[in-house]
C-alpha cells in the first residue's frame, strides 16, 4: 500500500465519519453522544490524509534504487485494506438499525441493576401515562408493589413476533453501540391486538398491564387501542 493509497483510504473512512454524523444515520450504530467525538475522528483522520498527500516526498531513491514507496509496500501490511470494510458495508448496504430479526432472538434479558429504581410509584396522570417499554418490563420483573395494576399506560415500539403467533411492541436499548444492544418487549393481548399489525412498522399501544394466567409475572398489556406511528428519530431507548 503506497502512500497515495492509504491517504486515500483514511479520506474515505474519515468522510464516511463525517457524512454519518451530518445526519441521522449514526444513531443506527451508535449512542447519541458519540456524534461529536466521531465528527471530529473523521475530521482529523480527512486532515492526516491531506497532509500525507501535500507533504512533498523530496528524499531521492537510496543505493538500490528503491523509491520511499516502494519501501512502505514492503512494510505496510495488507489488513489495512480491511479499513474499507466498513466504509464499503455502510455505502453499499446501509444497514439499518436493529429492529424485529434481533428482537426475537435476545427479549428481555436485563442485568440485576436494572431493579434500581423499579420500586418508584409511576407519577399521577389525568388519562393514559406514557412510559418507556423498558421501564414497563423493568416493573413487571421487579417491582413488588404492583405500581403497574390498574394503570393506563401507553408504549411506543416496533413490533416483532414470535413463532407462537403472538406479537409485541419492542424497543432496542444500547449502552454504547449497536454491537452491546438487548431488547425489551411487551406481548400485546386484548380485542384491540387481534390484527397483528406489519413486523418491524412502530405502533402506540395503550393499555393495562395483563398478567396473563397469574403465574411468574409476564410483560403483557392488554390493548385498549393500537395505532401506527412514525419511527422516531433515534430507534433505540
Amino acid at each position: 500500500m503506497t502512500r497515495t493509497t492509504q491517504a486515500l483510504v483514511l479520506t474515505l473512512v474519515g468522510a464516511t465519519l463525517v457524512r454519518l454524523t451530518l445526519t441521522d444515520a449514526y444513531l443506527r450504530y451508535v449512542n447519541a453522544w458519540m456524534r461529536w467525538p466521531l465528527l471530529v475522528s473523521g475530521v482529523l483522520l480527512v486532515a492526516v490524509a491531506l497532509a500525507r498527500v501535500l507533504r512533498a516526498d523530496e528524499r531521492s531513491a537510496d543505493e538500490d534504487g528503491v523509491t520511499a514507496d516502494e519501501h512502505l509496500d514492503g512494510h505496510v501490511s495488507r489488513s489495512a485494506w480491511l479499513l474499507l470494510a466498513p466504509v464499503l458495508v455502510v455505502f453499499t448496504v446501509s444497514p439499518p438499525a436493529l429492529g424485529a430479526y434481533s428482537a426475537e432472538r435476545s427479549a428481555n434479558e436485563l442485568p440485576a441493576s436494572a431493579a434500581e429504581g423499579a420500586e418508584l410509584p409511576l407519577p399521577a396522570s389525568d388519562g393514559p401515562l406514557e412510559i418507556d417499554v423498558v421501564d414497563f418490563v423493568v416493573r413487571v420483573q421487579f417491582d413488588e408493589a404492583r405500581s403497574l395494576v390498574g394503570r393506563e399506560v401507553v408504549v411506543t415500539g416496533f413490533v416483532s413476533g414470535d413463532e407462537d403467533g403472538n406479537w409485541y411492541v419492542t424497543r432496542m436499548d444500547m449502552n454504547c453501540c449497536a454491537a452491546d444492544a438487548s431488547a425489551n418487549r411487551i406481548m400485546v393481548t386484548g380485542p384491540a391486538a387481534e390484527d397483528a399489525p406489519e413486523r418491524n412498522s412502530w405502533v402506540r399501544v395503550t393499555g393495562e398491564w395483563d398478567p396473563l394466567d397469574g403465574g411468574r409475572p409476564t410483560s403483557a398489556m392488554a390493548a385498549s387501542a393500537v395505532e401506527p406511528v412514525e419511527a422516531p428519530r433515534n430507534t433505540y431507548g
